[in-house]
């Protein structure tokens, strides 16, 4: 029987919208969280944001030299957080195993198993000198899925003490859902577009970078023709698994026009929310409670929203008093872990792969 040796793990993660940089060490043997985790988040610059968002594809991709220059900028920015964390806890924690690195996806199309990132692993191995794991969505596509989403197994981890089933859902730049069933059973999907057209329109019509606080939808009223049209895009009735790109409802934007810059906030954010409500059509049982983490849930209007339309308890990981640290940053580290261990990180209810399957790509210290 394998021994499961605890390690300890550095995860680095990048969220679609592009407004932070998140790491986190964790202590695990790839089935359980050891310690509490240690975290830290930094914000892109503004300049890099707008250059990273600015891109389509594939036109901006094909240009060698101008992919290759945002590449080393990214995983400079990525080195500097993880740089910044490691000296904060040297003392206490002199060495670390691998890091999980999700790098920046600018493109992910499920349907032709194509995913483009940012993020120079081997570079980033040299320059931390510890080994670095990084390509779960490429192999995970690979062996036949959709490449995510692909923390359910750490989200199992973390939730065992909450109620079943539990839906959790990531509220960032694209909507996440994570369905865990009675016996620990894994389920997951992409729900749909989350902040990021919101913020868009916000950056178009009011100068913005988001809605803090969600005070523009607040003072504006929602369209409810266009609500309605807005949820018969196709992608929200197609059966799970399946997954979004970054990219993938962009053309909606031009159904907002017109409308004022808080009324477009207001019908994005019921989008959003009305999106998420949609989703219990497609779980496996009645959730016992829901729980919200990611950037969304620092605008109350989002959350509130929800905890009026779901038909169960709804807490955000904070209010529940679990979001001590980066969700998505920490599951990256213990996705490292679990591939060193050759454990399973994707299943059949999650990506659609034959089999449970593990993944990531191993990068040594010296492959630079």
């Amino acid at each position: 029987m394998q021994t499961l040796e605890p390690k300890i793990a550095l995860g680095l993660y990048s969220d679609s919208a592009a407004v932070y940089i998140n790491a986190c060490l964790l202590k695990t043997d790839g089935l359980d969280i050891l310690e509490e985790p240690i975290s830290l988040t930094r914000p892109y610059t503004t300049e890099l944001r707008e250059e990273i968002l600015s891109l389509s594809y594939p036109d901006d991709l094909t240009d060698n030299d101008r992919f290759n220059q945002i590449n080393e900028k990214i995983t400079k920015e990525h080195f500097l957080v993880a740089q910044e964390l490691l000296k904060q806890v040297e003392r206490s924690i002199p060495h670390v195993d691998v890091v999980g690195y999700s790098g920046y996806t600018v493109h992910h199309r499920a349907s032709d198993k194509s995913d483009v990132y940012f993020g120079n692993s081997d570079l980033l191995a040299a320059q931390l000198n510890i080994p670095v794991i990084d390509r779960f969505a490429q192999t995970d596509m690979k062996a036949g899925g959709t490449g995510g989403p692909l923390l359910s197994t750490f989200i199992e981890a973390i939730t065992r003490n909450q109620p079943k089933p539990l839906v959790v859902v990531s509220l960032g730049g694209i909507t996440r859902l994570t369905y865990i069933g009675v016996l620990g059973q894994q389920y997951g999907f992409d729900v749909g577009v989350g902040c990021l057209l919101l913020d868009r329109w916000l950056q178009r019509h009011a100068g913005i970078e988001m809605d803090f606080d969600g005070v523009w939808a607040e003072k504006g009223k929602v369209d409810q023709r266009l609500l309605a049209y807005l949820l018969k895009t196709p992608y929200l009735a197609q059966q799970p698994p399946k997954t979004l790109d970054r990219n993938d409802f962009n053309q909606l934007l031009e159904h907002v026009e017109g409308c004022s810059p808080a009324d477009g906030a207001a019908t994005l954010m019921e989008f959003v929310v009305q999106s998420i409500v949609q989703t219990q059509k497609f779980l496996p049982d009645k959730p016992a409670k829901w729980l919200l983490n990611g950037g969304g849930t620092l605008n109350p209007s989002i959350v509130l929203r929800l905890k009026r339309a779901l038909s169960a308890p709804v807490e955000t990981m904070k209010e529940a008093d679990m979001l001590h640290y980066n969700l998505d940053a920490a599951g990256y580290a213990f996705l490292a872990v679990r591939s060193l261990m050759q454990l399973p990180i994707t299943f059949p209810e999650t990506t659609g792969v034959a089999q449970p399957t593990t993944g990531g790509l191993y990068h040594s210290v010296n492959q630079a």
